[in-house]
C-alpha cells in the first residue's frame, strides 16, 4: 500500500496504550494497522514497530495489519473496546479469520444487530467450518446458545456525494464520525451510533432510533444525510 500521510507517533502510542480512555485514542485500530503496514513496506521489522508503539513483543502489534484483510466497507466499523454501533478490535480480529468476504459481512451485520462478542464470532466460524452449513444458519445457532438475544436497528448507506467522499478520504476516523454525528442531529435522528467510512456509512441504535428513522423517512434518509454532510463540509 502507498501511504504518504503524516503520522503523529505520540498519538499512535496513546491509541494503543492499555487502559486508555476512549478520548485518548486518537487513531482507530484500522488506522494503526495502516501505519504498521506502511512501516513494514518501508522495511521496518514488526519488533521495531512494537517498540515505537511502546508494546512488548510482536504478538499484539501483529494483529493490527490483519484488519486490512477486511473489506473496505467494514473497516470504518472497527473501534476500541466493545462499542455499540461498531465492531470491537478483538471481534474484528476474529472476523479476519473468516475466509469468505460474504461471510465476514454477514457476521459483521450480526455483531451490529446482536452485539456478538469475539468468542461468539469464533464459535460461529467453527460451526460454519465443521458442519459446512450456511453462515446464516451458523449465526442463528450461535444466537440460540445465548441466554438473551439483543436486537438493534441497523441502517447502511452509500457515500454518494463526491464532496463527502473527498472529505472522508482525507480525514481520520474520529473526524469522519464527528461529521456524521452533526449531520444526524441536523436531520433529526436520535439515539444512534454512527460510523462514516470512505464509501459507506452505518447507523445503529435501539427502538428510539428506529422510530426516528421512520419519522425522518427511511426512503429519504440516505439523501437527507448526504445533503447535511455536504453542507457541513462546504459551509462548516
Amino acid at each position: 500500500m502507498s501511504d504518504t500521510r503524516s503520522w503523529d507517533l505520540a498519538r499512535l502510542r496513546m491509541s494503543v496504550g492499555y487502559g486508555r480512555q476512549k478520548r485518548g485514542r486518537h487513531y482507530s485500530p484500522v488506522e494503526v494497522g495502516e501505519w504498521v503496514a506502511h512501516e513494514r513496506e518501508r522495511g521496518v521489522s514488526l519488533a521495531d514497530c512494537a517498540g515505537t508503539l511502546g508494546l512488548d513483543g510482536t504478538g499484539h502489534v501483529g494483529r493490527f495489519p490483519r484488519l486490512l484483510n477486511l473489506p473496505e466497507d467494514l473497516r470504518h466499523l472497527v473501534d476500541w473496546g466493545t462499542p455499540q454501533g461498531a465492531i470491537g478490535f478483538s471481534a474484528a480480529v476474529e472476523l479476519t479469520k473468516i475466509e469468505r468476504t460474504s461471510d465476514q459481512r454477514a457476521v459483521a451485520d450480526a455483531v451490529l444487530r446482536h452485539g456478538l462478542t469475539s468468542r461468539e464470532i469464533r464459535q460461529i466460524a467453527q460451526l460454519r467450518r465443521r458442519s459446512d452449513e450456511s453462515v446464516a444458519t451458523a449465526i442463528e445457532r450461535g444466537l440460540r446458545m445465548r441466554p438473551e438475544v439483543v436486537r438493534r436497528h441497523v441502517f447502511v448507506g452509500s457515500v454518494v456525494s463526491q464532496t463527502v467522499r473527498d472529505y472522508a478520504r482525507s480525514r481520520e476516523q474520529g473526524q469522519r464520525d464527528a461529521l456524521l454525528r452533526r449531520s444526524m442531529e441536523r436531520v433529526g435522528l436520535r439515539a444512534a451510533s454512527g460510523r462514516l467510512g470512505r464509501r459507506t456509512f452505518t447507523l445503529v441504535g435501539g427502538d428510539d432510533f428506529g422510530a426516528s428513522m421512520r419519522e425522518v423517512g427511511v426512503d429519504d434518509l440516505e439523501g437527507k444525510l448526504m445533503a447535511a454532510m455536504e453542507d457541513e463540509v462546504t459551509h462548516g
